[in-house]
């Protein structure tokens, strides 16, 4: 039996993308895979609106490698990522949207690069044609987030990459349900290298990540995995104490001196909204961070499942982990399907 090579795509309202994205990998797959891997690909509807479900349902019909999962309603992109991830049984696993940004020509690098020996390869963009401000809040998330973290992301880095069996074996294994994928499987520690693409434009359908839903992620990317925001709120505390002490004695000291203290609401007022400013502040960073941990509490699952659809036989699902890259080589040592150099 050939080791599996999965493809996961989340899917939320492109209704217009899924076959051509299908069309695409299965080109791929019989161009430069065929007779090395055998496919899956496995979309995970994320409660769309728009009937990507009726046209999944078909292509499942149509294709005995596609895999359909559905959600009950829309649980999140991380969500669908997670649940895509659970449900692969690939020895190597491509995450990656369904919106045609993202070219499948570029699985055949991370391909090369896992055969090497990494568990994980990245797929980072060239941002020199994502617009200016797009550009500046992704370098500016970027730098900050490493800053705070003590686990690193690289910059430009999405949710486009290829994963190892164990890696997606270790990442199912943790138990927390309010995931940034990016920093967790950075987190797991698994060996990793990158490669470069140049992402596409949409192909149709409107972006789904919004700049509150980024700045949303970002805030759970942050409290996830750094306590820095709190640090900074008792640093912040601390700060307007004492220049709320030096102040206090500064009018004291003026005033048995002889000296008249400066008369005036303007200053007081000043004061008074910039303390309380700071302690609504440091407040909603708290309510953040317990946020969080009521979510944890309550153990609700991170998404719910109401169908699953072409599953396959009991022999394409039997378990292929014990499968490594060094045993999926093609004739000399070459990588399956290769021509003399992997595209780009």
């Amino acid at each position: 039996m050939l080791p599996i090579l999965s493809f996961v795509l989340p899917v939320y309202n492109e209704r217009d993308n899924v076959k051509n994205i299908l069309r695409e990998i299965e080109t791929f797959h019989r161009e430069k895979m065929a007779g090395h891997f055998d496919l899956e690909v496995l979309f995970v509807d994320d409660g769309s609106t728009d009937g990507s479900v009726q046209v999944l349902k078909a292509l499942a019909e149509q294709h005995d490698y596609v895999r359909v999962v559905i959600f009950s309603r829309n649980f999140g992109h991380q969500a669908a990522v997670s649940a895509g991830y659970r449900y692969a049984r690939g020895t190597a696993i491509v995450g990656m949207d369904s919106d045609m940004q993202h070219p499948v020509a570029t699985v055949e690098e991370m391909i090369t690069r896992w055969q090497e020996g990494y568990d994980v390869v990245y797929a980072i963009r060239d941002s020199s044609q994502a617009g200016l401000f797009k550009s500046l809040c992704s370098r500016a998330f970027y730098k900050i987030f490493n800053l705070l973290s003590q686990t690193d992301i690289l910059p430009g880095g999405a949710d486009f990459r290829l994963v190892s069996r164990k890696v997606v074996d270790a990442l199912n294994g943790l138990p927390e349900r309010c995931r940034f994928i990016r920093g967790l499987i950075p987190w797991l520690g698994f060996s990793s290298t990158k490669v470069t693409y140049t992402p596409r434009p949409r192909a149709s359908g409107e972006p789904k990540y919004s700049f509150f839903k980024s700045l949303g992620l970002g805030i759970t990317a942050l409290t996830s995995f750094s306590i820095a925001p709190l640090r900074a709120s008792l640093v912040l505390g601390a700060l307007f104490m004492l220049i709320s002490i030096v102040y206090i004695s500064y009018s004291i000291v003026s005033w048995f001196l002889g000296g008249t203290l400066i008369r005036g609401w303007m200053s007081i007022m000043a004061l008074i909204v910039l303390t309380q400013g700071m302690t609504l502040l440091v407040f909603g960073i708290q309510a953040e961070y317990l946020a969080k941990i009521v979510m944890e509490t309550k153990r609700r699952p991170e998404y719910v499942v109401c169908e699953v659809i072409g599953q396959a036989d009991a022999d394409a699902a039997e378990s292929v982990s014990d499968i490594g890259p060094e045993e999926i080589s093609g004739p000399g040592g070459e990588m399956p399907g290769s021509s003399g150099g992997a595209s780009g």
